[in-house]
């Protein structure tokens, strides 16, 4: 599972790095037309937010697996060992729930649904659906970070010393 995770950890920052890429000279294209020509051109501010939406999505992804995201474990730091072990494991199984739920399924039906209504992102001609796919797509790269997590927790008795920086 630890070579799955390194591997999607490493494609899933790539690709955000592609992305953010792309996000440059899209807006450095629409700022430069805005100047050069006195109007922006049409398609950029909305592949602007079609790639940020992309880019936070994955950014969240990514901040999950590194343990980045914030969070108050104050509490759970002055637990007894085993005591913290178990409230990581309840942290990690809500999270994974919530996942599951809201990102992977939720998203799923979102994006089925926009599929299905044939909305578009006009100036793009693409289907909106693109767009909302950002959700389940980052949801089971969370999910699969999760699980890797909780396997982590499971695997170590002396959580304290290898979760420097972790949060809950």
């Amino acid at each position: 599972m630890r070579a799955l995770n390194r591997l999607l950890h490493q494609v899933l920052t790539w690709f955000s790095i592609l992305v953010f890429i792309i996000l440059i000279f899209d807006v450095v294209i629409g700022v430069g037309s805005r100047y050069i020509f006195g109007n922006q051109v049409r398609w950029t501010e909305e592949l602007a937010t079609f790639l940020l939406v992309w880019l936070v999505f994955c950014g969240a992804a990514i901040a999950y697996r590194d343990k980045a995201h914030l969070g108050i474990d104050l509490f759970v730091q002055s637990l007894h060992p085993e005591a913290r072990k178990i409230a990581r494991m309840l942290t990690h199984v809500i999270i994974l729930a919530f996942t599951l739920a809201v990102m992977v399924w939720g998203g799923a039906q979102l994006t089925i649904e926009r599929m299905e209504s044939g909305q578009m992102i006009s100036t793009l001609g693409i289907h909106k659906a693109w767009l909302y796919l950002s959700i389940p797509f980052n949801g089971l790269f969370i999910a699969l970070f999760n699980i890797d997590q909780m396997i982590e927790t499971l695997q170590n008795a002396d959580i304290e010393s290898h979760d420097e920086g972790s949060s809950i």
